[in-house]
């Protein structure tokens, strides 16, 4: 990554990013806050989901928050992780001040009505319904995070773990939330696009100096013991095949390994060139489709793969052969040639992603909310610096039989 930034950070502990581009005629302003569906009581789960979607329901001093922004040409939207909340907006910079106006009242005072609770309460929930009870195979990666998590709140999803949960949330919960979570000390706020760094901070100084320093958070979870036994879990729904879904605990995105996680990743199961893909669908012809990715969480996470067996096999027949794949796994004659063909993919994708405003001031955003922007700065060395040797150490110690997780999700008879 090589976007140019300053930093400025206010007396109240908001991190304020600046990306100075003279080219275009956009601003994008992106706020990050540090809290994800990870941050939520497990008996209250899909909180700060709901939360996102009360945000722009109108604050203490304006109702209307996407008026303003339509107004004057502007695209918003936000979404919520496992690990954080981010909203943002892009806009001409000459309207640039009506973005930090919106978002600095909604931190300072949402305006908690009612009847917009219960409106997006209902919208949530009939989110909930659509994507994760009523379509095939929505509940698919729910079951899986049971799993593998037993103390990590990753164990659920951001749209909550229970429909009961949502139903249940009241206006002092929300509040609660917010109040905790919803501060300048908890949040970054990136600029990118026609400003000048001093201009930005005198704006953003003037719209968000004045809001109090929240609470410290504590962003420290459960860890979970080290596995020592496989887990296998299988279920029965009404959905026209099977599915077969496994997956070996990693590491976080602030390890270095990770890197070499993400490349495995990439060589095992992303493309119609891959190991999984040529091995299982065009070889054996054992699944009609298979692919491999991370979950590329804060904390650590999953390497998974899964795929849907081919018509006449059964799941214990594919499982079986893709564990021999695995647990035998030294990358074949040409592990130096489809490692440096998933390093070049790499790096097009980091530099694909370099191309838009909107997309610098996110990726600004999300690395300065992980720990600092310089942190992240070389991830294409730290891509290419990765080895053969690194890439079977991995493999030789994580990807074990005593470590797996397999979801056998069966089509009912």
């Amino acid at each position: 990554m090589g976007i140019p930034f300053q930093r400025y950070i206010l007396s109240n502990g908001l991190r304020l990013i600046v990306h100075e581009d003279h080219t275009t005629p956009l601003v994008s302003c992106n706020i990050v806050y540090k809290v994800g569906s990870r941050d939520e009581n497990p008996e209250q789960t899909g909180m700060a989901h709901l939360l996102e979607h009360f945000m722009f329901c109108g604050s203490k001093h304006i109702e209307d928050f996407d008026t303003h922004l339509q107004n004057v040409g502007a695209i918003n939207n936000a979404y919520t992780s496992q690990d954080l909340t981010c909203y943002y907006i892009t806009l001409p910079a000459i309207n640039i001040e009506t973005a930090l106006w919106l978002e600095s009242d909604r931190m300072l005072s949402l305006g908690f009505n009612q009847e917009q609770l219960d409106i997006q309460k209902n919208v949530v929930m009939e989110e909930f319904k659509e994507n994760f009870l009523n379509r095939p195979y929505g509940d698919l990666w729910s079951l899986f995070y049971e799993v593998v998590f037993k103390k990590h709140p990753y164990q659920w999803l951001p749209i909550g773990k229970e429909l009961s949960h949502i139903e249940k949330v009241e206006m002092p919960n929300v509040k609660s939330f917010y109040n905790r979570f919803y501060n300048p000390n908890n949040a970054v706020i990136t600029i990118a696009g026609n400003v000048q760094f001093e201009n930005a901070v005198a704006l953003v100084e003037k719209w968000f100096g004045d809001i109090p320093v929240g609470i410290e958070i504590d962003h420290s979870y459960p860890k979970e013991e080290e596995q020592k036994e496989l887990q296998l879990v299988e279920v029965f729904r009404e959905v026209p095949y099977d599915m077969l879904m496994k997956g070996w605990s990693m590491c976080g995105r602030r390890d270095q390994d990770f890197y070499a996680f993400d490349i495995l990743s990439d060589m095992l199961g992303s493309g119609q060139s891959s190991y999984l893909y040529k091995e299982f669908v065009l070889e054996q012809k054992l699944f009609t489709d298979i692919t491999a990715y991370i979950t590329a969480t804060n904390d650590p996470g999953i390497l998974v793969i899964s795929g849907r067996p081919a018509d006449g096999v059964d799941l214990e027949t594919a499982d079986s052969a893709l564990n021999n794949f695995m647990y035998h796994f030294d990358g074949g004659s040409n592990l130096s040639g489809n490692l440096q063909k998933v390093k070049n993919k790499i790096e097009s994708l980091l530099l694909h992603n370099e191309i838009k405003i909107e997309d610098r001031a996110s990726i600004l955003a999300i690395s300065e909310s992980i720990s600092s922007v310089e942190e992240f700065e070389n991830d294409k060395d730290k891509y290419f610096a990765v080895t053969e040797e690194q890439i079977l150490d991995i493999v030789k110690r994580n990807i074990i039989s005593e470590k797996e997780n397999t979801l056998f999700y069966r089509k009912k008879k």
